[in-house]
């Protein structure tokens, strides 16, 4: 037997899911006929265990994917014992559970994880499990998919895609490869290419920029932003992509390079008066300000809420002329 029997993965990422999938295939050297099915729907239960007793008599050899597991009832995983007994050469079954983790480990059905066959899988290694992407690794996953495009990035637009782009691997996979299309010839995503990926935050920075140049009250964006982190959305990373965005073209208002922002001319007036009245030196100074709010979260010094609190107290000091200290 040169491959599992059967096999178990545990990843909210519909797409990594199937991609890890797709190499084990692959490894195999052979052609095989994936049919998926899915467990939500409830039509699918004969042609479930018609995939999974019965062989292709002259086809290729058949890869079975029973997806959104985590939706199938506790009687079923005793019922699936004598399907899986015994090595079926031309039958592999893929059981995929796509909801969300539970304090860093997958959420396993009790009626499951009691099962005989569950256990051996264990025993063999015939389980992938994977949290899905997170800040801290997104930046490899980008970097893999850029390679796999063929393309570069220039210095500082891994770490500003990392920071603005969803957390869903499709979602990236989308976003990539448009820019791939805007980079070519050259091959390099260049900072200018970032103007057409969308933010992920639906925050106007700039206008926050002003708000707090202003003195206004800022509530209503510290509530949107700390109630998103708390129902898991995570805002603290993306939010500090726009704050990087942003700063450059401040950064470039500043210093006479005008002509590489493309806005609208009323707009572009705007930034470029906030950006005089800040001067480079300030404007240079947000980019500490997010690398101190990054590594203080990833280091695990700070949490996203002390995070974000520190950099609201800082913001406030830089925009109204005190002295930040880093």
């Amino acid at each position: 037997m040169s491959r599992p029997g059967f096999y178990f993965c545990f990843c909210p990422d519909g797409n990594l899911l199937t991609r890890q999938i797709s190499r084990h295939l692959a490894a195999t050297g052979s052609d095989w006929d994936q049919k998926t099915i899915w467990s939500d729907d409830q039509g699918q239960e004969d042609a479930l265990w018609s995939a999974l007793n019965l062989p292709s008599m002259m086809g290729p050899p058949r890869a079975v994917l029973l997806r959104k597991c985590e939706t199938l009832p506790d009687r079923f995983w005793p019922q699936l014992s004598g399907c899986l007994k015994g090595f079926k050469p031309s039958i592999w079954p893929f059981f995929c559970f796509e909801n969300p983790w539970d304090k860093k480990k997958p959420k396993i059905p009790a009626s499951l994880s009691k099962q005989k066959f569950f256990k051996f899988a264990r025993e063999k290694k015939w389980i992938w499990e994977f949290p899905g992407l997170s800040r801290q690794n997104v930046p490899r996953y980008i970097s893999r998919k850029c390679q796999e495009l063929g393309i570069k990035t220039a210095p500082g637009v891994l770490e500003e895609l990392s920071a603005v782009l969803p957390l869903d691997s499709r979602g990236i996979d989308m976003e990539l490869e448009k820019l791939a299309l805007l980079a070519y010839p050259e091959k390099t995503v260049c900072q200018d290419h970032l103007q057409a990926v969308p933010a992920q935050l639906d925050i106007d920075i700039f206008s926050f920029f002003k708000a707090v140049q202003g003195g206004q009250n800022l509530n209503p964006v510290w509530k949107k932003i700390f109630h998103e982190q708390k129902t898991g959305q995570g805002m603290l990373f993306p939010f500090l992509g726009l704050l990087l965005r942003e700063a450059r073209i401040l950064w470039l208002l500043s210093t006479g390079m005008d002509p590489k922002v493309n806005l609208y001319p009323s707009l572009k007036r705007e930034k470029t008066a906030l950006a005089r009245s800040l001067g480079p030196k300030r404007i240079a100074m947000l980019w500490d300000l997010v690398l101190e709010a990054e590594t203080g979260v990833k280091s695990g010094r700070l949490d996203t809420d002390q995070a974000m609190e520190n950099l609201a107290a800082k913001l406030f000091k830089l925009f109204s002329g005190q002295q930040v200290l880093l």
